[in-house]
């Protein structure tokens, strides 16, 4: 087997390093086993130690992980130091990082889907003002961050934390972070949903979701699809413009919308219509424009995103300030020759007293 040093890898870390994960890898390899199949085994040893329970969305997750563990655990101290990394993961932060490292290609080349860092998931959140008994809907979940953070701040303030994804593992690898991390007072909705043509549980939801938290696949042509859609009518045929019309269905009357989007959206003369259109329907509460590379440490990409905040109009709804902001950096570093963590100067704005005025936080 591959040398495992237990005491390099695990003790004293509870963020993966890319050196334990290559170590792992070469370790199932040596079984014949990668990727997926990998992957499989971690997340039924996170459900085993924490002896989660789970609902049908991960029943093909436990059946290939329990039935690759009995092979590759024949090697204990393989199966040692993936215990030992869970067990200190009571947060279950690295499943994520698992899951990007051994199946990031397949979740990034066509899907335009990229990880959201959590230094930007968190302060995202942040964004929706706590009442009790929220709907809070992550439409593309992807491994569950936004709602994970959504349950951290309610804490034991009622919510239902609804998550959808058209990747089934994805649902699964949400499901486990929530169960991990959230209590009694959480309701857990899951759903597996093209939500390009949101079939009837999604409909069920339109007009009732307090809030939606996301990062939605960016700019995904969509030519063959037959929509209802006002931006996709204007001739906006992508992903973009159809997700911000699903969370208008989707959400209630002064329901917000705190998502990531294309910097392209905000400052290109070809979306002029598209933000026109919007403004009809939606309040503009905030536009906070993010450096170039947010996304390199998660998806090795350096796609440019901002952070939209909209604020669906109902019949008492009351115009008020627009934040714009140009953030230089989010607390973590945004390309390989950044060694040391800038401050967070998105943080820094949501604690300005005018700023969480305007956002009712």
């Amino acid at each position: 087997m591959h040398n495992l040093n237990l005491d390099q890898k695990v003790r004293g870390k509870r963020i993966l390093e890319t050196k334990a994960l290559k170590d792992i890898e070469l370790a199932f390899r040596q079984f014949g086993y990668e990727g997926e199949d990998v992957f499989n085994v971690i997340a039924y040893s996170y459900i085993d130690v924490f002896a989660i329970e789970t609902t049908k969305k991960l029943d093909k997750i436990i059946m290939k992980g329990h039935c690759l563990s009995e092979i590759v655990f024949q090697d204990k101290t393989l199966q040692e130091v993936i215990y030992c990394q869970i067990k200190k993961d009571v947060n279950g932060k690295n499943l994520p990082i698992f899951y990007q490292y051994f199946l990031a290609k397949r979740f990034r080349d066509i899907t335009g889907k990229f990880f959201t860092p959590h230094a930007i998931a968190e302060q995202m959140v942040s964004m929706l003002p706590i009442k009790s008994d929220a709907l809070i809907m992550d439409p593309t979940c992807g491994s569950g961050t936004f709602l994970k953070e959504a349950g951290e701040r309610w804490q034991y303030t009622p919510c239902h934390l609804i998550a959808n994804d058209v990747d089934e593992m994805l649902v699964g690898l949400t499901e486990l972070v929530l169960r991990i991390n959230t209590n009694q007072s959480h309701n857990i909705s899951l759903f597996t949903s093209n939500i390009y043509r949101p079939d009837q549980e999604i409909q069920t939801l339109f007009g009732q979701v307090d809030y939606i938290v996301a990062n939605p696949p960016f700019s995904l042509p969509i030519d063959l699809l037959e929509s209802q859609s006002d931006l996709f009518n204007l001739g906006y045929r992508n992903s973009d413009a159809l997700f911000i019309d699903l969370a208008l269905e989707l959400l209630k009357p002064d329901g917000r919308l705190v998502c990531l989007l294309p910097h392209s959206i905000i400052s290109n003369k070809e979306y002029e219509k598209l933000r026109q259109s919007v403004e009809k329907s939606w309040l503009l509460t905030a536009v906070i424009i993010l450096p170039e590379g947010v996304f390199q440490s998660t998806s090795n990409t350096t796609t440019r995103a901002d952070i939209i905040v909209l604020d669906k109009k109902g019949k008492n709804t009351i115009n008020k300030k627009t934040i714009f902001s140009n953030i230089s950096s989010i607390g973590i570093p945004l390309n390989n020759q950044q060694k040391k963590t800038e401050s967070n100067d998105l943080k820094t704005l949501l604690e300005n007293k005018e700023v969480a005025k305007v956002l009712g936080i």
